[in-house]
């Protein structure tokens, strides 16, 4: 999401949905809205009014609660500053060119200075662990945040699954997928010993992608190493996900002796 909009009239960028306020769309930084929003797609022009003050109109599903609108309220007062111009239409920015426009040169050296975690995914972590083929694709789909967790069950259907803000494992924290692999007590459990066959200390990395990313040799930096911590790690994120699932669909929960 590198290109940002210059927004004029506000008739073809999406409020919610686009990058036109902020590092993030406002859907992003603002997802309890987001949820009880009824159209995601509505453009900033027909949420505002093209004069001060402005006019809103989000149309929400339902009454909000305290915090919602302490949501809303921080929304209302960012957008403080905004100004619509009627006559002029919304445009596209490319923010890493100094003219606004895009150029493979400017791509390029955005790239080769990118000092953060990695733009490209290491699918060799993935495709080329000794682990059968659905398992390879659902860990690819969970490190591109493409799992049915709750959480990302909510933006699709807002208030469609049973208890949304809960973890089924731990029952203490919301569920995503970063929760659900990594920070879950009960898969923390699994890791820790994992790591204690390797005789170290294991801090849980911030998202799943980049635990994929660390080239971690406790296992030895021999093939055979590379392929146990590849084939261990995937194992790890699949008991889990069966688990999750028998707990929710099957009512049976096994404890961590037996996972």
């Amino acid at each position: 999401m590198l290109t940002r909009f210059v927004v004029g009239n506000g008739e073809r960028i999406r409020f919610w949905e686009d990058l036109w306020w902020g590092d993030q769309p406002l859907g992003s930084q603002y997802p309890r809205l987001f949820r009880v929003v009824l159209d995601k797609n509505i453009l900033i022009s027909s949420i505002l009014s093209s004069s001060r003050p402005f006019s809103w109109n989000f149309n929400f599903h339902h009454n909000l609660s305290d915090p919602e609108i302490e949501d809303l309220e921080g929304l209302m007062q960012s957008l403080d500053g905004l100004h619509l111009s009627p006559s002029v239409s919304d445009a596209r920015f490319w923010p890493l060119s100094s003219s606004g426009l895009f150029s493979v040169k400017s791509f390029f050296l955005a790239l080769s200075q990118f000092s953060g975690s990695p733009l490209v995914f290491p699918s060799k972590f993935v495709w080329k662990s000794q682990v059968p083929f659905k398992v390879k694709s659902f860990v690819w789909l969970g490190a591109h945040k493409k799992v049915n967790t709750n959480d990302m069950l909510q933006l699709r259907r807002p208030y469609k699954v049973l208890s949304p803000d809960i973890c089924i494992l731990c029952m203490k924290h919301r569920e995503s997928i970063d929760h659900l692999f990594l920070h879950c007590s009960l898969t923390t459990g699994l890791w820790h010993r994992l790591f204690q066959l390797a005789k170290m200390n294991w801090v849980p990395p911030r998202i799943i992608f980049d635990m994929m990313s660390i080239k971690f040799n406790g296992f030895g930096v021999s093939k055979r190493g590379r392929v146990l911590w590849q084939a261990a790690s995937i194992a790890i994120i699949w008991a889990m996900w069966w688990e999750r699932n028998a707990r929710i669909f099957e009512d049976k929960a096994r404890n961590s002796e037996y996972l």
